[in-house]
């Protein structure tokens, strides 16, 4: 079956009490562009993470918010800031990093939240069903092409609020040569 690849790059999904905390009271967030999966957008509004060791600008906020505030980076990314953000599947940051977000109105420390996405596959209930996986599984995708490959440790993510997506971040899509549009197969 061939799935669709998303490529993400580094954001923030706040909660509404961080949005106010960083943007200020009342503050609603601004629809940029929508994102691969239902109901979710790319705000216009961006922040600062401010590591140990030094600081990223310009990092998207992800719509809805959450129950907490996550932020999702790549690996390299904890050179630049200082950190050493586990690999995770998103919304399991029990020990993730620490971190600052900055913006003119203010500033936010979120504790334990700062995440490398794993590497997922969003599928519905009934996608799922039909490629004998269920939510939590962990599978292969092969990409195919000159720099093609097989990614292993895919984290099933099914729930009937979801588009079929491949998601990985932009440190895997140019290891494998792979722009928006792309295609992936299951192979285990």
């Amino acid at each position: 079956m061939r799935i669709p690849i998303g490529i993400s790059n580094r954001h923030v999904h706040l909660s509404p009490a961080d949005v106010e905390k960083v943007f200020g009271k009342w503050y609603q967030l601004t629809k940029f562009k929508d994102i691969t999966q239902p109901g979710q957008f790319a705000c216009n509004e961006t922040v600062t993470l401010l590591g140990p060791k030094g600081k990223m600008e310009h990092v998207r906020v992800v719509w809805p918010t959450r129950k907490e505030s996550q932020i999702e980076i790549m690996l390299g990314d904890n050179f630049v800031l200082g950190t050493n953000a586990p690999v995770r599947v998103s919304g399991e940051f029990s020990d993730g990093e620490n971190i600052s977000l900055l913006w003119p109105a203010g500033e936010c420390f979120v504790s334990k939240g700062m995440i490398a996405s794993q590497r997922h596959l969003h599928c519905t209930i009934a996608e799922a069903e039909d490629m004998g996986l269920k939510n939590g599984d962990m599978i292969k995708i092969k990409i195919p092409g000159p720099r093609g490959l097989i990614f292993e440790q895919v984290a099933v993510r099914a729930r009937d609020d979801y588009a079929l997506d491949f998601h990985i971040d932009i440190e895997e899509a140019n290891a494998a040569w792979v722009k928006p549009g792309d295609w992936g197969e299951i192979v285990g």
